[in-house]
């Protein structure tokens, strides 16, 4: 995967939502293993499960996810994140 692929893609999901946490690589590259604590370079998009519609991403910076603890628009909502390992180190 290179820098060049600027904005995650994803097809939009099917089904109720999953109760717990699902982690699934869509593209299986050859570069190096992520561990913890590596610094990494990533492109990212973060998607609310049920409208499709996307909350921030690395790339275009719509608007923030974070907010105030409580009361956010996002709270108790089921949220997608996509994520592109560009770099490792």
């Amino acid at each position: 995967m290179t820098e060049e692929r600027t904005k995650p893609e994803f097809d939009a999901p099917t089904g109720p939502a999953p109760a717990d946490l699902v982690i699934r690589d869509l593209i299986v590259g050859d570069g190096d293993e992520a561990k913890p604590g590596d610094n990494v370079t990533v492109h990212y998009a973060g998607v609310e499960y049920d409208s499709g519609e996307e909350f921030d991403s690395s790339c275009c910076r719509p608007h923030w996810a974070d907010g105030p603890a409580g009361g956010h628009f996002l709270g108790g909502k089921t949220l997608i994140f996509i994520i592109d390992l560009l770099k490792v180190g």
